[in-house]
């Protein structure tokens, strides 16, 4: 089966490099707001790709919810299966994709752990149903 006939021209937004911000976290946070302007669903929903000690790799949608100085931060059960490919393996990247503006920005690095008590400031942020599951 081709799915070449589903290609489509992407002529909104340009992308010039005298219009990208020195900063690429001041840059994400622009286009995020873009995003999040133009009603894009979930514009913090990104791809997460991780791959385990023997370089197997998976990816997988996670929530964006941290943004800040010390990068891109999402939270997860560390016994989950990316959890675990996290323990074996901290590389990994994530993608975000907003359709509606035309843009993408992918990330690539070294996951560590956030402090246990913000992990627990998150956990108890969360409706119950999300706590018990």
């Amino acid at each position: 089966m081709s799915l070449a006939h589903l290609r489509r021209e992407y002529s909104l937004a340009g992308l010039r490099r005298a219009d990208l911000l020195a900063d690429p976290v001041a840059q994400f946070e622009k286009w995020f707001h873009e995003a999040t302007v133009t009603a894009v669903n979930e514009p913090n929903a990104v791809t997460l790709a991780t791959a385990d000690k023997t370089g197997r790799p998976s990816s997988r949608t996670v929530l964006l919810k941290i943004v800040d100085a010390r990068g891109f931060g999402f939270f997860t059960n560390y016994e989950s299966h990316k959890g675990r490919n996290l323990a074996e393996n901290p590389h990994a990247s994530i993608t975000a994709y907003w359709r509606e503006v035309e843009r993408q920005v992918c990330i690539g690095g070294t996951v560590t752990k956030v402090s246990r008590a913000e992990s627990e400031t998150y956990f108890k942020s969360r409706p119950v149903g999300s706590q018990l599951a």
